[in-house]
């Protein structure tokens, strides 16, 4: 939970809230780097329960690099957010 936590604090931190995205892959490679086998698959489990929650949207988007996933905060759910980070 504490990797989770981080993601969500350094989102909220640059403001990655509703219309701001970022790609997935730059959020997650940080994380999955220092993580070995057993934390990395715990992570992934607990990464899909806060989507499939809507803490973090997570859509399809079209870039002039190519498409590819992002993410962003739910606006609807900032409060839920940030009694997480606390």
């Amino acid at each position: 939970m504490n990797e989770i936590k981080t993601i969500l604090e350094d989102m909220y931190l640059f403001k990655y809230i509703g219309g701001r995205h970022t790609p997935e892959k730059k959020f997650l490679r940080k994380i999955i780097i220092i993580l070995d086998k057993k934390q990395r698959r715990e992570f992934i489990k607990e990464y899909k329960q806060i989507i499939n929650d809507g803490l973090i949207i997570r859509e399809f988007k079209r870039t002039k690099k190519g498409m590819d996933w992002h993410i962003s905060l739910n606006p609807r759910k900032i409060k839920e957010i940030q009694e997480v980070i606390k």
